[in-house]
């Protein structure tokens, strides 16, 4: 990527982002307007060069040889990709997902949307902040084994954002077929590289608590976790990422997506079904994109193909608020 002058935005960091030592890093962003109406620059993670990764972007940011990052909430320039005007009808932020990205999809047939794949926590942040019209989010309460709304009371949300029910979706282990993996006992025998999933994301969060509990099943120090496990701290930000990782053997199992699991021919093991809904701050609820994404939802056809895929189910409560 060449630097050529291009016009440029100042922006707050929405994220830390990492340079390469040695070596001038361009990190592409997507740009979102905060409360105060300061630009907030979302880094777009993905392969170098990906033109998916590009298309979602506004700009990119240029990390200097002598700098190993640049920090959450520091101030940047962004440098753009183009002369037209900034903004979007409607950005998405929160955790991937492959289903969520269909229905975006079928939204940009009429309005320009972005998509930034952040982690649950990270996008139910950004409704907080302003930022995301919508977040999608799968964030496991253990205290009350529920899933989503105790994290909107926990954030100071309960009574600024809503809760549009979305759909359920499968997790499973996945491995490659000549690995005999059965159980979450399994990792702290040592023999297995984990693809773990990023802080903040609704995966992660499961996974963690699932290890924490095993750890003292098994009467391990929790805190021996990172340890004990291969691989713990090699983090992979969505799903396909997991699931590539897998496939190429740079790990040996990492809890995901059965839809995604089966479309790389891995083998995998049931681990639960978790809730995968959408917020949405309640002064936007009559945005125009809003309310068509909500409809897409509701759609027969749309619920019908959300229900036929492996790994997916819906009930009857899809497209409509749940919690306000």
């Amino acid at each position: 990527m060449k630097h050529t002058g291009s016009r440029i935005v100042k922006a707050v960091l929405a994220l830390r982002v990492f340079g390469a030592k040695g070596r001038r890093t361009h990190m592409p962003v997507s740009l979102a307007k905060g409360y105060n109406d300061e630009w907030i620059a979302y880094p777009i993670g993905g392969d170098s060069g990906s033109i998916v990764r590009l298309s979602r972007s506004d700009g990119y940011i240029i990390i200097p040889e002598n700098a190993m990052y640049f920090d959450e909430g520091e101030k940047v320039n962004v440098h753009l990709f183009t002369e037209q005007k900034l903004g979007s009808d409607m950005f998405f932020i929160g955790s991937h997902c492959p289903i969520a990205e269909i229905l975006m999809e079928k939204l940009m047939e009429k309005y320009s949307i972005k998509i930034v794949n952040v982690g649950s926590m990270g996008g139910l942040l950004a409704v907080k902040r302003g930022e995301a019209d919508v977040a999608g989010i799968h964030l496991y309460d253990p205290e009350t084994k529920t899933y989503n709304k105790p994290y909107l009371k926990r954030y100071w949300l309960e009574n600024k954002a809503a809760i549009i029910r979305g759909y359920d979706r499968e997790l499973v282990f996945a491995f490659r077929k000549n690995i005999e993996f059965k159980k979450a006992e399994d990792f702290f025998t040592g023999r297995f590289r984990l693809a773990n999933r990023v802080l903040g994301s609704g995966t992660r969060s499961y996974l963690d608590n699932l290890l924490y509990k095993t750890s003292l099943k098994l009467k391990i120090d929790p805190s021996k976790i990172p340890e004990i496990i291969p691989g713990y701290n090699t983090e992979y930000k969505t799903h396909h990422k997991v699931v590539r990782a897998i496939v190429e053997g740079r790990a040996d199992v990492g809890l995901t997506l059965r839809y995604v699991a089966e479309q790389y021919g891995l083998k995998y093991k049931h681990v639960c079904w978790e809730k995968y809904d959408f917020v949405v701050r309640k002064n936007k609820l009559n945005k125009e994109s809003v309310k068509h994404f909500i409809s897409i939802i509701k759609d027969e056809k749309i619920k019908e193909m959300i229900n036929s895929l492996a790994g997916y189910r819906i009930d009857e409560n899809v497209g409509e608020i749940i919690y306000s």
